[in-house]
């Protein structure tokens, strides 16, 4: 198994974030009376040199507003469900330029809550969504219709270009004819990097969000659940890329991959703990007396431009199951700051974690 370290660990230097829902540094949960709309701002610093980049490990913890939000008139097969009070064009919700999420609002089961799927397809009624890479095999186990419906929001995806600009937004992130030469938007595939990078001035036909070839990549979605790296390597200018959107009102649900590595996005505009964000509780986690023996969690150091190793040590209520970095100290309090992402190494099967809201909306 490949490690964050071996992986990535020249790319990376501290940033900052800023706006109207956060203040930089955090050190402390949020609270909220309203679901807000706003923007919260990520500021990477200048390169130190020409050959150390500066780079920000992220997570975008804002949804773009809805366009849609309904209960569930049926399950209708293991992808496929229909919405009370739909009157959709068809196929509106399953172009390629413009990606849409469902993503379960309320639901009779709580643990449900915040599970969201890419839409493929749909009718005036009825929704056709991906279930790869879920967990889920039929969507009926985590939707359901009946006397008190699931409702569910539809609402636009995240994707490169509308996080980080496209043709008709300049991106702030600086351009260049190859990967080598420009800075890098990294998104994890489930077993390797698949890096992007802005072409050029916005405008050009030529001047495109590229991975190979001379396909335009600005559409690739990138998930809630999603860590984000992007790499900057101009030594004169920071970079600032602006997150715009609605905070999360309920809960969140990520998906942790079987057999893997996973880069997991702090899903709130909060600060968190290892602690409290439950892995370990977790069907399915592993744990282990040494790192090379569990399941691992890994969080950036700024201090040390190092990933710091954690794991968990064995069962709840016993003192010496712990999660542990060195020696002996419980390094449960451990800091996952808003706006980053986590490196996590399973070894078991797909895990679904679910993230209670720590505000009140």
């Amino acid at each position: 198994m490949k490690t964050p370290n071996t992986l990535l660990r020249p790319i990376f230097a501290t940033a900052c974030l800023t706006g109207a829902l956060l203040t930089c540094p955090l050190h402390s949960q949020t609270t909220a009376t309203t679901t807000p709309v706003g923007f919260v701002t990520v500021t990477i610093p200048a390169a130190p040199s020409a050959n150390v980049p500066s780079s920000r490990a992220l997570s975008i913890p804002l949804y773009k507003s809805a366009d849609f939000v309904g209960a569930v008139a049926a399950v209708d097969s293991v992808n496929q469900l229909s919405l009370t009070g739909a009157a959709f064009t068809v196929g509106q919700f399953a172009s390629t330029t413009a990606p849409r999420l469902v993503r379960v609002k309320t639901s009779a089961t709580a643990a449900h809550v915040g599970k969201f799927f890419i839409i493929t397809a749909n009718t005036a009624t009825q929704l056709t969504v991906d279930l790869t890479g879920t967990g889920v095999t039929n969507i009926a186990d985590v939707i359901t219709a009946g006397v008190t419906p699931d409702t569910v929001e539809i609402l636009p995806a995240n994707t490169i270009g509308t996080v980080f600009g496209n043709a008709s937004t300049l991106p702030t992130l600086a351009a260049g004819a190859t990967a080598s030469a420009a800075d890098n938007v990294l998104l994890w595939n489930g077993t390797a990097w698949d890096t992007y990078f802005w072409t050029g001035t916005a405008g050009s036909p030529n001047n495109i969000w590229k991975r190979t070839g001379n396909t335009d990549r600005s559409n690739t979605v990138i998930y809630p659940d999603d860590g984000v790296f992007v790499v900057h390597k101009d030594t004169g200018s920071q970079a600032v890329i602006t997150l715009m959107g609605t905070v999360p009102s309920t809960s969140e649900q990520s998906d942790i991959g079987a057999s893997g590595n996973s880069f997991l996005a702090n899903r709130f505009p909060t600060d968190t703990t290892l602690g409290s964000l439950g892995l370990h509780l977790l069907p399915g986690w592993s744990s282990g007396a040494t790192a090379n023996s569990a399941d691992t969690v890994n969080v950036w150091n700024a201090t040390t431009s190092a990933w710091d190793t954690y794991f968990w040590t064995g069962l709840i209520g016993s003192p010496n199951n712990i999660w542990k970095r060195t020696g002996n100290t419980d390094r449960s309090s451990t800091v996952i700051s808003a706006g980053t992402a986590i490196y996590i190494a399973h070894t078991g099967a797909s895990l679904n974690l679910t993230q209670a809201l720590p505000y009140t909306p």
